[in-house]
C-alpha cells in the first residue's frame, strides 16, 4: 500500500500525485485524462480513459485439433465468450463442412451478439456485437426470469396427453435460456475486471456481480428442471387426474415462488423476497406430503421413477426461488 499526501493548489485544488511505476505500466502520458469514480465505501477508483476506437478489440484463437469433438470445440469458444474476448477465430484445420456447419450453429443457439462476420473452408471469425449499453444486465436477468417461468408453465401444461407438444417446445426454449446465462456471466466478468463499467452496468458495487451471478445460475437451474419435468410429460399421462391436478397446483405455486423472487430482486423489494422464502418452505411441506402419498399408491416402476423426478423439480424451483429471494436480501444492505 503507498501512502501519499495530499496537496492543495491554486487555493482551493486538492492534487495527489500518480505513482511513477502504475503511471508506466498503463502507458500514461502527459494530458492523458483519467476516470475518477466515487466507490459506494467513499473510495476513489482511478481508470485510464482511452480513445475506445482507437483501442483493438480482444482477439483470441481456437485451433481445432485431431481428437477434438464439436462439443469440445463449443466448450472453448464459450470460455472465451465468458472471459470477454470480441473477435475469436476458430481455425478449423481438415474438419469438414458439416463440423464447420455444427460448430456455427451452436455459436448462434448458445451466445448472444454473436455474429460470423468471416467463413472459409478452414476456419470461422466471429465477432460478439453485443455489450451492457445493448441489453442492460437487470434487463437480461428479467428476459432470463420470463423464459423460465413459461418454460415451467408450459412443462406443467405437458402432463396432459393432447398437450404434449408442450414438452418440445419447453426443451427447445432452454437453449434460450443458456444464451442469456452466458451473455450475463460475460458482462460480469467485464465486470469484475474493468471496474469503471459496475456503474454503467446499473449495479452499485463488484459485490453486487457475486450475486447477480449466483441468481443468474439459479434461473438457469430453473430452465433445467423444467425440462425435467417436461421430459416426464408421457409417463405420467396416465396418472388419475386428480393426481396430475394435485402436481399441477403445486407446480403453479413454485412458479409463483420463482416469478416473485425475480420481482424481488429487480425491485429490491423486501416483502416480495419474505414472501417467496416463506411460499418456498410451503412447496417443500406439500411436495413431502404428496410425494409419501403417491408413491404409495398402485403404480408401475416408471411412473414411480417419473413421479419422484417431477416433485424433486417442482421443489427445487421453488428453492431456487428462496435463494434468489436471500441474494436479493443481502443486496439490499449497503456496504458498511
Amino acid at each position: 500500500m503507498d501512502f501519499r499526501k495530499v496537496q492543495v493548489t491554486g487555493g482551493n485544488s486538492f492534487v495527489v500525485s500518480l505513482p511513477k511505476s502504475w503511471v508506466k505500466e498503463v502507458g500514461l502520458r502527459p494530458k492523458d485524462a483519467v476516470a475518477v469514480i466515487t466507490q459506494p465505501d467513499d473510495s476513489l477508483l482511478i481508470v485510464p480513459r482511452r480513445d475506445l476506437r482507437q483501442v483493438s478489440k480482444p482477439e483470441a484463437a481456437i485451433d481445432v485439433v485431431s481428437g477434438m469433438d464439436r462439443d469440445g470445440v463449443l466448450r472453448h469458444y464459450i470460455s472465451h465468450y465468458l472471459t470477454g474476448y470480441d473477435v475469436v477465430r476458430v481455425n478449423l484445420g481438415k474438419a469438414d463442412a458439416a463440423f464447420r456447419g455444427a460448430i456455427r450453429d451452436g455459436i448462434r443457439r448458445k451466445l448472444v451478439g454473436v455474429e460470423i462476420i468471416e467463413e472459409s473452408p478452414t476456419a470461422l471469425l466471429t465477432q460478439c456485437l453485443s455489450g451492457y449499453a445493448d441489453l442492460p444486465l437487470k434487463k437480461a436477468v428479467e428476459r432470463m426470469g420470463i423464459i423460465a417461468s413459461g418454460m415451467v408453465s408450459d412443462s406443467v401444461a405437458a402432463l396432459r396427453s393432447d398437450e404434449s407438444g408442450f414438452a418440445k417446445e419447453v426443451i427447445d426454449r432452454d437453449d434460450e435460456v443458456d444464451r442469456f446465462y452466458h451473455f450475463i456471466l460475460r458482462q460480469l466478468n467485464i465486470a469484475i475486471r474493468d471496474r469503471s463499467v459496475i456503474q454503467e452496468m446499473g449495479l452499485g458495487s463488484a459485490r453486487d456481480c457475486l450475486g447477480y451471478r449466483l441468481v443468474a445460475k439459479s434461473v438457469e437451474r430453473v430452465g433445467d428442471h423444467a425440462v425435467q419435468i417436461a421430459s416426464q410429460a408421457e409417463a405420467l399421462n396416465s396418472l388419475p387426474e386428480s393426481s396430475l391436478k394435485r402436481i399441477k397446483d403445486l407446480a403453479e405455486l413454485s412458479r409463483k415462488v420463482f416469478e416473485g423472487s425475480v420481482t424481488a430482486l429487480l425491485r429490491l423489494d423486501p416483502k416480495f423476497a419474505e414472501e417467496a422464502i416463506g411460499k418456498a418452505g410451503e412447496v417443500s411441506r406439500i411436495e413431502e406430503k404428496l410425494s409419501g402419498e403417491m408413491l404409495a399408491a398402485r403404480m408401475n416402476g416408471a411412473q414411480v421413477g417419473s413421479v419422484r423426478l417431477v416433485l424433486e423439480s417442482i421443489r427445487r424451483i421453488a428453492e431456487y426461488g428462496a435463494d434468489i429471494s436471500e441474494t436479493a436480501l443481502d443486496l439490499m444492505v449497503r456496504e458498511p
